[in-house]
């Protein structure tokens, strides 16, 4: 059920992004996957692929073997070596990835397909090396998941889906309004995408300057005045918020309910969102970078009061990374 708020701002050449990961409950991400996976620089968003150039190994990529991931790729850090976004800190091309779980030693991971991207001149390129490149890279031999794919710069903004068999498919996104992705794909395929998506329409985009975040962080993380109360039986995950509490991640009549309500045995069905971060670059690079994380250890007792999830609801409540002068 993860999440991406997105516009390209033709003014003032510029694209923005807030986004949301679920993922399960005790899944290492971040700097717990850095420790995890035995790094010296245990940071969740860095330029992890560069300082550790063998986790480029661990996962599949379509650029030649041989070509470093460059020093200005900064993503946050998966436990299989890969990353659901990332970026380019100089050209600003953005990548953030949602794929459908597949499990099975035939299929290989999507994760290394953001690297691929960012490091590519620009989205347009981007997009040109995923259209001319993937299929020959799966030849057949291999089988990944389906995706979708949002690749963006100050110019240009597109969505790659990749089909899970041998269609890639490219849309040009249309600039000056909002748009929403989902795992289910663009808002026009997701109920919840859709109300977000009218939620923020209207509302002043966000600059490279974090307190103007505020309104779309209001917009990103607030619910509706009608919304059920997460201790409520009728509260679900995936129609209220981007951002979400525990919930079950199961395949049954009460996927996406409070799991504190429902219980499961298996701690891997239990999901929530993981972390949220926020973008911005123009036509100099990346502008703006914060993010705002958390991670359940297998020890600690499952939370129930949401006030204390550390879940943000103002700027104030984002670790930046990177910033502008003006920020």
């Amino acid at each position: 059920m993860s999440t991406c708020l997105f516009l390209l701002d033709s003014r003032n050449a510029r694209f923005v992004a807030i986004e949301s990961r679920d993922q399960s409950i005790h899944r290492p991400h971040g700097y717990e996957a850095a420790r995890k996976l035995g790094l010296a620089h245990r940071f969740s968003y860095g330029p992890h692929w560069f300082a550790n150039p063998s986790l480029r190994d661990r996962v599949f990529t379509i650029r030649d073997a041989g070509t470093p991931v460059p020093a200005e790729v900064v993503g946050g850090l998966d436990i299989d070596g890969g990353s659901w976004l990332a970026f380019h800190r100089g050209t600003g091309v953005y990548c953030r990835i949602f794929a459908d779980t597949a499990t099975g030693d035939e299929f290989v991971s999507a994760s290394g397909l953001p690297l691929d991207c960012v490091a590519a001149d620009s989205a347009q390129h981007a997009v040109q090396l995923l259209e001319t490149r993937l299929l020959p890279a799966l030849d057949g031999a291999r089988r990944m998941p389906g995706f979708h794919l949002l690749i963006a710069d100050s110019n240009n903004a597109f969505v790659v889906t990749f089909d899970g068999r041998d269609t890639v498919a490219t849309t040009s996104l249309a600039a000056d309004r909002p748009h929403v992705l989902t795992e289910t794909g663009a808002a026009a395929d997701d109920e919840f995408g859709k109300h977000l998506q009218s939620r923020a329409d209207g509302v002043a985009a966000p600059t490279e300057n974090l307190p103007s975040w505020g309104p779309w962080v209001s917009v990103f993380a607030g619910t509706d005045a009608d919304a059920p109360d997460y201790s409520d039986e009728s509260w679900l995950a995936d129609r209220h918020s981007a951002i979400r509490p525990p919930y079950r991640d199961t395949d049954d009549a009460d996927r996406y309910k409070n799991v504190a309500l429902r219980p499961v045995t298996d701690p891997s069905q239990v999901a929530w969102t993981k972390s949220i971060t926020i973008y911005s670059a123009d036509r100099t690079g990346a502008e703006l970078f914060a993010y705002n994380e958390r991670q359940l250890f297998d020890y600690q007792p499952l939370p129930t009061d949401v006030h204390k999830m550390g879940f943000p609801t103002t700027t104030d409540d984002f670790f930046v990374v990177i910033a502008n002068e003006n920020s």
